[in-house]
C-alpha cells in the first residue's frame, strides 16, 4: 500500500479498499471512508456485508485468511500500528482477555508497552483507567480474573485496555451486541463520554441501528462489500437514498404485534412458586405465572436475572428446589418426566452453532431427535426431517449439509426445525434472535409468527431486547435478580410501566431514530450493588432493587415486597401496597406510581 501522506487532517483515511479471502470471495469492494479528530462514526449493515473484514484490514489483523488487494489506509497520514495509534474493541470481551492473568496485570502490561514506564507506574495507570471507564472499587477489581467479572464489567475492562494504548483511533466492532439493554445503554454513554474527555476518535461498527443512532454523528451503510450510503446520521436515517438503507430502517422500526391467545381461558402451562437457588445465591425465587394456549409470553430482564434458569426448569433440564409445574393441568414430576411429557415442551437456544453437533448433518440432527422420541423407521425419520427443514425455509438438499456450511440465520432455522419436529405444545425460545443481525432477525421472527399462526403453538419468548419482546408477545413478565417484578399484557406494561426497573429497561432501549435514541437513559449500574451477607453470615434483607431505585422507601431496605395484583397486572413493589402507601377507597383504580 502507498499514499500515507494524504489527508493528514483525518484521523483515519481509507481509499478504495479491496479485500479478498483465499477462498476467492471478495469481501470488501473498493470502499472509501474517513474519520475526523474527536468524531464518532458508525458503519452499519447486516452480517456478511464486510464490516468486520474492513475493520480487520484497517488494523492489519486479517491473519493470513484474507489479503488486501488494493487501497490506501492511513492514520494521521501514517500506517496503522495496533497498540500504538489504533486499538480495537471486539464483540466477545471474554475471548479478548487472557483467562490466566488478572485484569490489572493485563492492562498494566499494555500501559508499559506504550509508555515504557515502571511496573508501579503502569499499575497505577491501570487503576486510573478502570476508574475512568466506570468500574467501582478498581483496586479490588485489579486483582480479579476475567471470569470473575460480569459481561458489562468485562466490556469496560476491554475499553480500558484500548485506552491504555493511547490511540488516535479506537475501532469498536459490535461491542454491545451480546449485552442486555441496561448494560448496552451504559456502554454507549460511556463511549460517548470517553471520546469527549480524551479526544480519541471512535469508529463504531454494528448491525444495531438503534445503537448507531444513539452514538454516531455520521454513518456509512455497507451491503455486500460496498458502501451504499453515507452521511450525517440524522439525514441518512430521516431520508435514506439507498433501497437497502430503507429496508434496514423499516425492519428496525417494525411494530408487528400478534393478537391475543387463541383460547384465553385455557391454560397450557402454569408455574407455581418455582424456586431454584444455586451456591452463589443466584437463581429464581417464588416465580408464578401461566401461559395460555396460543399465547406468546415474553420474558425480559438483564443478564443474570434468572430467565434461562426458569426456562431450564420448565424443560426439565433443572430440578426446582420448591414449586410445581403443571402442563395441561397435569403435575410434571420434577424428578423425571415421561417421554410424552418431554416432547410437549421444546427449546430453541441462543447459540445456533453451539447447540448443533458439528459432526452431524442438518438432517441427522433432526433424525436424532425423532430417534430419541422412539421413532424407529429410518425412512419415516428422514422424510419427516426433510419436511421440517422445508417448513422452516430451507430445502431437502440442506439435510445433507453440516452446520459449518450454513449462515447464522440458517443454523437458527435448523434449531427451530429440530425443536418443532416432535410437535410440541410449548416452544421456548431462549435469546433465539440475540446473536443475529436485524435483517436475519426479521426473517426468523417472521418464521416464528407464521409457525405460531399455522400450528397454534404457545411460546415462551425470552430476550433481553425489550423492542423485540414488545413486537412479538401478547403477555410479558419482567425479571430482576430472580424475581418476577412485573407482569401483564405487553401493550399495557410497555406503554405504562409500573415497576421502576421496567421503566429503566424501557428508557434504555435506543430506537432507530437519532433524535429519540440520544435521549436514552442508562440505568444505575448494577456493578457493586450486590447484596452481601451481614456480620453474622445471614444475607441482608430488603428489596434487591433498592440500591438502583429512585423511588425507594424506608421499608424497601428492610422488608421484602409481596406480589400485588390489580386486574391482569401484577407488580412486586411497596409503592402498590396499602400498608406502606396508604389506604385506598373501594372504587380506587390503580395506576402507575412512578
Amino acid at each position: 500500500m502507498k499514499g500515507f501522506n494524504r489527508q493528514k487532517e483525518h484521523v483515519l483515511d481509507v481509499q478504495n479498499l479491496v479485500v479478498s479471502y483465499h477462498s476467492g470471495i471478495t469481501a470488501v469492494r473498493g470502499i472509501s471512508f474517513f474519520v475526523n479528530p474527536g468524531e464518532i462514526v458508525g458503519i452499519a449493515g447486516e452480517s456478511g456485508s464486510g464490516k468486520s473484514t474492513a475493520m480487520l484490514a484497517v488494523m492489519g489483523l486479517l491473519d493470513g485468511k484474507g489479503k488486501v488487494l488494493s487501497g490506501e489506509i492511513a492514520v494521521r497520514g501514517c500506517r496503522p500500528v495496533p497498540g500504538q495509534n489504533t486499538a480495537m474493541i471486539f464483540q466477545d470481551s471474554l475471548n479478548c482477555l487472557n483467562p490466566t492473568l488478572t485484569v490489572g496485570r493485563q492492562i498494566a502490561e499494555t500501559v508499559r508497552n506504550r509508555r515504557k514506564c515502571s511496573r508501579k507506574e503502569a499499575y497505577a495507570r491501570a487503576e486510573e483507567l478502570l476508574d475512568l471507564v466506570g468500574i467501582r472499587s478498581p483496586k479490588m477489581r485489579m486483582k480479579q480474573y476475567p471470569f470473575e467479572l460480569s459481561g458489562g464489567m468485562r466490556q469496560r475492562t476491554v475499553i480500558a485496555a484500548a485506552l491504555a494504548c493511547e490511540p488516535d483511533l479506537i475501532i469498536a466492532d459490535e461491542p454491545t451486541t451480546a449485552l442486555d439493554a441496561a448494560v448496552q445503554a451504559q456502554i454507549l454513554l460511556l463511549l460517548k463520554r470517553l471520546v469527549k474527555e480524551t479526544g480519541t476518535s471512535l469508529l463504531f461498527v454494528s448491525h444495531d441501528l438503534g445503537a448507531v443512532a444513539a452514538l454516531c454523528g455520521r454513518v456509512y451503510i455497507m451491503y455486500q462489500g460496498e458502501i451504499v450510503e453515507g452521511g450525517i446520521t440524522e439525514e441518512v436515517f430521516r431520508n435514506p437514498s439507498a433501497a437497502y438503507t430503507r429496508q434496514l430502517l423499516k425492519d428496525a422500526g417494525a411494530k408487528t404485534v400478534p393478537s391475543g391467545p387463541a383460547d384465553p381461558d385455557q391454560v397450557l402451562l402454569r408455574a407455581e412458586g418455582l424456586t431454584k437457588v444455586f451456591d452463589t445465591r443466584e437463581g429464581i425465587e417464588e416465580i408464578s405465572f401461566a401461559i395460555r394456549r396460543g399465547e406468546i409470553f415474553g420474558l425480559v430482564g438483564e443478564s443474570g436475572s434468572g430467565k434461562t434458569t426458569l426456562a431450564r426448569l420448565l424443560c426439565g433440564i433443572l430440578t426446582p428446589d420448591r414449586g410445581e409445574i403443571f402442563l395441561d393441568g397435569e403435575l410434571l414430576n420434577p424428578r423425571g418426566r415421561r417421554k410424552e411429557q418431554l416432547k410437549k415442551i421444546q427449546m430453541v437456544f441462543q447459540d445456533p452453532y453451539g447447540s448443533l453437533n458439528p459432526r452431524l448433518t442438518a438432517g441427522q440432527a433432526l433424525e436424532e431427535a425423532l430417534k430419541a422420541a422412539g421413532v424407529r423407521d429410518r425412512f419415516s425419520r428422514r422424510e419427516k426431517a426433510e419436511e421440517m427443514l422445508c417448513l422452516t425455509g430451507l430445502s431437502r438438499e440442506d439435510a445433507r449439509r453440516f452446520p459449518s456450511e450454513f449462515s447464522g440465520g440458517q443454523r437458527q432455522r435448523i434449531g427451530i426445525a429440530r425443536a418443532l419436529i416432535l410437535e410440541p405444545e410449548l416452544l421456548i425460545c431462549d435469546e433465539a434472535l440475540s446473536s443475529l443481525d436485524v435483517s436475519v432477525q426479521e426473517q426468523i421472527l417472521g418464521l416464528l409468527l407464521d409457525i405460531w399462526k399455522n400450528k397454534g403453538l404457545s411460546c415462551l419468548f425470552i430476550s433481553h431486547d425489550m423492542h423485540m419482546v414488545r413486537r412479538i408477545s401478547t403477555g410479558i413478565g419482567v425479571m430482576y435478580r430472580g424475581w418476577m417484578v412485573e407482569k401483564g399484557s405487553t401493550g399495557k406494561v410497555c406503554s405504562d410501566p409500573w415497576h421502576p426497573y421496567t421503566k429503566q429497561l424501557l428508557d434504555a432501549v435506543p430506537e432507530a431514530d437519532p433524535v429519540k435514541a440520544r435521549r436514552i437513559k442508562a440505568p444505575v449500574s448494577a456493578e457493586g450493588t450486590e447484596v452481601f451477607p451481614d456480620d453474622q453470615g445471614k444475607e441482608q434483607s430488603g428489596c434487591p432493587f433498592v440500591s438502583r431505585c429512585g423511588y425507594a422507601l424506608d421499608c424497601c431496605r428492610t422488608g421484602v415486597p409481596g406480589i400485588y395484583r390489580f386486574g391482569d397486572r401484577e407488580v412486586r413493589c411497596f409503592l402498590y401496597s396499602e400498608e406502606y402507601s396508604g389506604k385506598r377507597g373501594s372504587g380506587y383504580r390503580m395506576t402507575s406510581q412512578i
